[in-house]
């Protein structure tokens, strides 16, 4: 019985998403994000990482930097799901940007719609889930405060 309930275990373990790791998060312009080869050929280059933003034509927001490996199964990914926290909001608000399977070894994903990308303005808190064709989270990362317990009454 022992050996059942501990393979159930570790089969639930191993099914569940595992956490890309988090390189950076914070706010960049539209600048920042220019090479040489742009002015020459008028195409960003996204240089080692795959960039998904909530607005693609917007380059000025806030960004969270991913390093993925294997584990977080980047090549079977079909979109990114972004829930967030305004400041001076307790509402959580969520986003789903569309992607093409990921063939780099890093990620940046980019609130860049809206207020996003016109202040400086940050979120208190995020959680952002790479999923598969039918939803399924292969890996996600979140910010500190995300994880943090809610105050009880």
């Amino acid at each position: 019985m022992k050996l059942i309930l501990s393979l159930l275990a570790f089969t639930l373990i191993s099914a569940s998403s595992q956490a890309a790791e988090i390189i950076f998060s914070d706010r960049r312009d539209e600048d920042s994000f220019k090479r040489i080869s742009e002015h020459l050929n008028g195409k960003e280059n996204p240089g080692r990482y795959a960039i998904a933003r909530t607005d693609p034509s917007q380059r000025n927001g806030y960004y969270v930097a991913l390093k993925l490996d294997a584990n977080d199964q980047p090549r079977s990914a079909a979109s990114i799901r972004i829930h967030f926290v305004r400041p001076g909001s307790q509402d959580v608000e969520t986003q789903t940007i569309a992607i093409e399977p990921i063939k780099k070894k890093r990620a940046l994903v980019g609130l860049t719609d809206g207020i996003w990308g016109t202040s400086d303005t940050i979120p208190t808190a995020w959680k952002i889930e790479i999923l598969d064709n039918d939803g399924t989270p292969l890996s996600s990362s979140q910010s500190f405060l995300w994880s943090s317990e809610p105050p009880t009454s």
